[in-house]
């Protein structure tokens, strides 16, 4: 898995970004994580403490843990839940989405909470969404990810890393496809830009000329 690209933009207005991305590599294994801070207070570094508690346990950990698919998986989401554990309190009124992508061999598994979304880009460069938000009216999780961006409610998150809720991520177990590219984004980049615009900044490589109102990360990834 190589590591293409990884852009983030403030939205405007904004006084902070509170997205946060990473990735760790360990034995041949790696581990690429995206998080989108909430408005609520301490969000962005809710996010930020998570990207760094998770990465950093995965690249301290011993070889043969990260080199497993299983044990690999099991360490992540161990992680997470300390994240949820030992974390969240620290911020209070904090919450934040996220997801994790761990590749081992052909062994690819995501792990998200929340809005964070991935996909890969199809023969025309635009981008086929794989994880269902867990947002607004999607709670069946059977919305396109344009209907979604449409909902004025779509910024009322049904599932996310927070203290005051339990931690259930979604994980979903994939393939790694040969010469395919992969693509994490939080929703600033999947909903807040049309389907020309994401395929206009991934193929210029850059978010300069594609403002939106909330922060917007993409991280591009090829198999």
């Amino acid at each position: 898995m190589t590591l293409l690209l990884n852009l983030s933009r403030q939205g405007v207005g904004r006084t902070e970004n509170r997205d946060a991305s990473g990735s760790a590599h360990n034995s041949g294994a790696c581990l690429y994580v995206i998080a989108d801070g909430t408005s609520k207070p301490g969000s962005g570094d809710l996010a930020r403490a998570l990207i760094h508690h998770v990465l950093e346990c995965f690249s301290r950990a011993e070889p043969s843990v990260a080199s497993c698919p299983d044990n690999a998986l099991k360490l992540t989401l161990g992680s997470l839940n300390a994240v949820h554990s030992n974390l969240c309190p620290d911020f209070p009124f904090a919450s934040t989405s996220y997801l994790a992508l761990l590749v081992v061999g052909q062994s690819m598994v995501s792990i998200h909470a929340g809005d964070c979304c991935l996909g890969y880009l199809d023969k025309d460069q635009r981008t086929i969404w794989l994880s269902a938000p867990h947002c607004g009216p999607n709670w069946k999780g059977d919305l396109s990810h344009s209907f979604i961006a449409n909902s004025p409610a779509r910024k009322r998150l049904l599932n996310c890393m927070s203290g005051r809720r339990p931690h259930e991520p979604h994980v979903q177990p994939l393939q790694a496809s040969i010469e395919r590219t992969w693509v994490l984004a939080t929703d600033g980049f999947w909903a807040e830009l049309s389907a020309e615009h994401q395929a206009g900044a991934i193929r210029e490589q850059t978010l300069h000329g594609y403002a939106t109102d909330d922060d917007a990360t993409i991280m591009l990834l090829r198999t």
